[in-house]
């Protein structure tokens, strides 16, 4: 459950929550229920140019709490294989990439080639000459590497820090890691695109959201890496919203009217 508390009564914006688990990453959906404080004049749901789907939500009067509990029973995809695809056309297995003419243009908006500064592309291209250009080893290494070298630290709140910024720091949250590992992706042609959503194991301690980045592959389609794990992405990870950057994926996102500081809480259960 999500909770902010206001300390003067507020009026909410329209929110778009981004709760529901994306179908390709599930067997089967068990139950789910979508409880929101206070209750919405109007609720509806929307079909996401990913295949997620996304609650928006319009409210009446004010408030000095909103509070969303999503609870889900899902049946997960047993023993999947992150590896089970067919890269076509063959030209596709080196990097840099040059996608299809037509895959090109559906693919532009993941597409910042020309933004990456020079030192997100030097580490880059580090990693595919180890990889000797192999599009596939590319990719796992450098999730590898930053798992590796880079220090992982629990930032609940804030945008992501600049890739460059990042890679000299050698330090950061889940979503800056993706963030870097997105901006090196793009640096050698390929499309990539920012996730948010839930990784557990069979023994979850301490659930929490997550962010990793899924990689657009000619014939393979949309393939998550995380590299704050160091791997590719199987049945543990759930995805709830995708988007070219890291806001767009937010899973709750909206504005209030009013003079107020808000808190925030989160709290997440897996059984």
């Amino acid at each position: 459950m999500t909770s902010y508390a206001y300390d003067h009564p507020v009026i909410l914006g329209p929110h778009c929550l981004r709760l529901t688990p994306r179908p390709d990453c599930y067997d089967s959906l068990i139950e789910r229920t979508l409880s929101i404080f206070p209750k919405p004049s109007h609720l509806s749901a929307s079909l996401e140019n990913d295949g997620s789907i996304s609650h928006w939500a319009r409210f009446e009067g004010e408030t000095k709490v909103f509070s969303v509990e999503s609870k889900i029973r899902i049946s997960l995809i047993k023993d999947k294989n992150p590896f089970d695809f067919l890269i076509y056309p063959e030209s596709c297995l080196t990097l840099p990439m040059v996608y299809p003419q037509l895959v090109a243009r559906e693919m532009r908006t993941f597409l910042m080639k020309d933004q990456v500064s020079a030192l997100v592309r030097d580490f880059a291209f580090e990693v595919l000459a180890k990889a000797q250009g192999s599009c596939m080893d590319f990719l796992v290494m450098l999730s590898q590497r930053i798992k590796k070298d880079f220090v992982y630290e629990s930032r609940p709140a804030g945008a992501p820090f600049q890739p460059e910024d990042t890679l000299v720091s050698q330090r950061g949250s889940c979503r800056d890691f993706a963030i870097l590992y997105m901006s090196a992706a793009q640096s050698v042609g390929l499309a990539a695109r920012f996730v948010s959503g839930y990784y557990f194991d069979e023994n979850p301690q301490s659930p929490d959201l997550h962010a990793w980045v899924e990689v657009y592959i000619p014939g393979g389609g949309w393939r998550g890496f995380d590299p704050s794990l160091g791997l590719a992405c199987g049945e543990y990870h759930i995805a709830l919203a995708t988007s070219a950057g890291a806001a767009g994926a937010a899973p709750i996102q909206g504005v209030f009217k009013g003079h107020a500081q808000a808190a925030m809480t989160l709290e997440l259960e897996f059984n």
